[in-house]
């Protein structure tokens, strides 16, 4: 097949550089990321060794940028076992590790591999290492470990008694907050007092999403329909998170946000500033400033808004935008050909569409599991397309049209033309031959113009689950309905703002057999999105009717970044979906099995898509035998503030 489609190629004219198609990238504009390093006064103590009240922990406390949770202050803690446990409370901003500390004040010849073994891993320790972190939101103060620490119960005990003793303004206030499953065993072991998790996370006022500042004109949005008419210089202030998302300068939601759905993503991909605050819309920090011309700034610790002129906001606006157009690789093999997903890499993106031959690529990774299926590549969609009379004349006349509610009828027409097309026979009877009996499928988008370097595309066209042995009628709706979708207004206005060739779009249709059998669905990213320090995977996942992908209301999925710089990876668990009662929903090596799966992902991956990205975002579906299957992967760029990178 392969072969063929090469002679196919040059038959055409269509000379492909190899990687060229699958590395296409759509230049991105320039983000401006806040940087909150903290500023430690020369003349603060490098350590306590007791808080006697608020102003010893001011003294010492700092607001790591690298935080996974906003707006919270954290003291480091040493004790030191061979010195008759004595305590030391650190100057967190001007040694935020442990090991620093140690070998400055305490132990000069110690070795860093072998203190992070040693001191974290291993009963034989010298010293108890921990943290005193106060969420300001919630006015919770807990003690907690790394996440990888396997310290004894009785030890952290212990632990928790001497903060307690050496810091008497906390007192039962500080308790203690386990970071992984096997910590929260050890604090079962010794019955101690812990931190109410579904407390703490209702708590939260404000959660940032994608870090940034954004200059716009600030539009609380109190009727969500307004939001279909946002422009590109607006930050829209929302009551829920929007299914979708015009081009727009900023994000805030009242609601809270799953870090890794379709908005969010779209956001990252933008470089547009995402966050969420607790009654935003009441928020007299924005109410001050509603329709004014301002300039946000989302923060890994805190928010900032002011005033600001358009001199200063008009060449922010300029370098977020592509600076050149981009014209989407494009190639027509015969429209009945069908293309196994197995035979296709990342080169064929300009024949099957980016997800297509994304996944083709995963198809040759060990340990990698897909649903597999086949791809009806471009010639499909273009022949149906010139029979419907949609041409280039007419995608150009909707190009000319500035108004948008009349773009956006222009844009319907399109469509129902599309939809009303008769399918061809011979197309018909192709795809009912590929598909398995007795299966039902999905049919799914695969564009030139989604999936890309610079342009994730995430949510914008359809997809359609077809009932097991369908009629030519329901495969023809459903070949329909993905084609139309390159018409969706929500997809061409984000093409506009991208300078994409609306002409030379195509789309390819993956058919699947649907993966019936799903205990969760889950998104994930392959690298950190919080600290490039400290390599691991971040996972969202949700119950089988609750995906993460679209927004769902208050409803938090579980929520985990697994480390990979260990040995063996080691989860932290940031949330528990909302939906199982606190019940974990990857239980046992399930974590570390994901996360080998995403490290091998990634590593074939990105070095193909090259710079900028730095990451993969991943579907993935757990299957009720506690499978695991890839049914997306993507390029993200994950941009680092000052204090989260090497």
């Amino acid at each position: 097949m392969k072969g063929f489609l090469l002679v196919v190629r040059v038959l055409l004219g269509w000379a492909l550089v190899a990687g060229c198609a699958g590395a296409a990238t759509v230049g991105g504009g320039r983000v401006e990321v806040p940087d909150e390093r903290p500023v430690v006064p020369e003349d603060a103590p490098d350590w306590l060794p007791a808080l006697r009240g608020p102003e010893d922990w001011s003294a010492l406390a700092y607001r790591p940028p690298d935080s996974t949770v906003a707006r919270t202050e954290v003291v480091k803690i040493v004790v030191d076992l061979e010195d008759d446990a004595s305590m030391h409370f650190l100057q967190s901003g001007r040694w935020p590790l442990h090991f620093h500390f140690v070998e400055r004040f305490i132990d000069p010849r110690a070795d860093h591999a072998t203190f992070n073994v040693t001191e974290y891993r291993r009963p034989e320790r010298r010293y108890l290492l921990g943290s005193v972190v106060h969420y300001l939101d919630a006015d919770v103060w807990a003690l907690e470990l790394v996440p990888g620490d396997t310290m004894a119960a009785e030890r952290i005990q212990r632990l928790l008694a001497l903060v307690r003793e050496h810091a008497p303004f906390l007192g039962e206030r500080l308790r203690f907050r386990p970071l992984s499953d096997e910590q929260r065993a050890r604090a079962a072991e010794v019955a101690l007092a812990t931190v109410d998790e579904v407390a703490l996370q209702a708590a939260t006022r404000y959660q940032p999403l994608v870090l940034g500042v954004a200059h716009g004109y600030l539009r609380l949005l109190r009727d969500p329909a307004e939001l279909a008419d946002a422009r590109p210089e607006d930050i829209v202030v929302l009551a829920e998170v929007p299914e979708d998302l015009p081009p727009v300068a900023g994000l805030v939601t009242q609601r809270l946000q799953a870090p890794l759905a379709h908005v969010a993503v779209l956001s990252r991909s933008r470089g547009t500033p995402d966050m969420a605050l607790r009654d935003a819309l009441n928020d007299p920090r924005l109410t001050a400033l509603e329709g004014q011309l301002v300039r946000l700034e989302v923060g890994a610790q805190e928010l900032r808004v002011e005033a600001t002129t358009l001199s200063e906001a008009q060449p922010r606006w300029d370098a977020r935008r592509p600076m050149d157009p981009f014209v989407p690789p494009i190639d027509s093999p015969a429209p009945a050909i069908l293309i196994p997903v197995s035979d296709l890499t990342l080169g064929d993106v300009g024949v099957a569409g980016a997800k297509a031959a994304q996944l083709g690529e995963l198809t040759v990774i060990e340990g990698v599991e897909t649903p597999g299926g086949f791809v009806m590549p471009f010639g499909g969609y273009l022949e149906h397309r010139a029979a419907a009379g949609v041409d280039a004349a007419a995608i150009a006349r909707v190009e000319a049209i500035e108004d948008r509610a009349e773009r956006r009828a222009a844009l319907a027409e399109i469509r129902r033309a599309l939809e009303e097309q008769p399918v061809d026979r011979r197309v018909l009877h192709r795809v009912r031959v590929a598909l398995v009996r007795g299966r039902r499928h999905i049919f799914r988008s695969s564009t030139n113009a989604e999936d890309l370097v610079g342009f994730s595309g995430a949510g914008l066209y359809r997809s359609v689950v077809v009932d097991a042995d369908p009629s030519d009628a329901q495969i023809a709706d459903a070949l329909r309905t993905v084609w139309a979708s390159v018409f969706l207004e929500r997809a061409w206005e984000e093409r506009a703002w991208a300078r994409i060739e609306q002409r030379s779009v195509a789309m390819g249709v993956l058919v699947q057999p649907f993966v019936g059998d799903v205990a969760a669905t889950g998104v994930a990213t392959t690298a950190n999105p919080f600290t490039e320090t400290r390599p691991a995977v971040f996972v969202n996942l949700q119950t089988r009717n609750e995906g993460v992908t679209a927004a769902a209301g208050d409803e938090v999925p579980e929520q985990m970044l697994v480390y990979t710089w260990t040995p063996t990876p080691e989860a932290y668990v940031l949330a528990r979906s909302s939906r199982t009662d606190g019940a974990p929903i990857l239980v046992g090596d399930e974590p570390a099995r994901l996360a080998r799966i995403l490290q091998a992902i990634h590593q074939r991956m990105v070095p193909q898509w090259g710079d900028p990205t730095n990451a993969a975002d991943v579907e993935v579906l757990l299957t009720t035998d506690r499978r695991f299957v890839i049914v997306q992967a993507r390029p993200m760029t994950i941009r680092y503030a000052p204090g989260q990178t090497w």
